[in-house]
């Protein structure tokens, strides 16, 4: 696949899927797409390795969470590893947590590249859900205490 093959598919996609409000092409191989659930997808064209690079805001920590919040990362990170081509970043200097994604794009058809959008739009929403919330995993409690156990009360991770 090329540039102009992406660049069609992107010319395409906007009315060819609903939830889609807005696509706006910043360059000739970047654009942002603005969806119905208040989520903005950066879209690129990386030419070497012949892939697409979706990334996307997913919110900013409290400072009370953050630490959950780096743990929840970390742990994304290695479950996605060799199953996804995505991974969780931080932003600099607002540490904002970014989901960012390279995609090969072997078949360029509005379909696969609607797939590949809805895939990464789904992992975007769980992971935005849970940087707003961590809590709701239970990573403040403490850990129970095992016999014999020199870390009774860490923190969970």
């Amino acid at each position: 696949m090329q540039l102009s093959d992406l660049q069609y598919l992107m010319a395409q996609l906007g009315p060819a899927t609903s939830d889609i409000l807005l696509i706006v092409q910043h360059s000739d191989d970047q654009w942002q797409i603005e969806f119905e659930e208040d989520l903005s997808l950066h879209v690129s064209w990386h030419q070497q390795r012949q892939s697409v690079i979706f990334s996307c805001s997913l919110g900013c920590p409290t400072v009370v969470e953050r630490e959950q919040v780096y743990a929840l990362l970390l742990n994304a990170n290695l479950l996605l590893t060799g199953i996804s081509g995505a991974r969780m970043a931080l932003s600099q200097p607002d540490d904002e947590v970014m989901l960012i994604g390279e995609y090969p794009m072997r078949s360029p058809s509005t379909e696969a590249m609607r797939q590949m959008l809805h895939e990464f739009l789904s992992l975007a929403l769980k992971y935005a859900d849970l940087i707003a919330s961590p809590s709701c995993l239970g990573f403040a409690e403490p850990m129970p205490a095992l016999p014999g156990d020199a870390v009774a009360g860490a923190q969970r991770v």
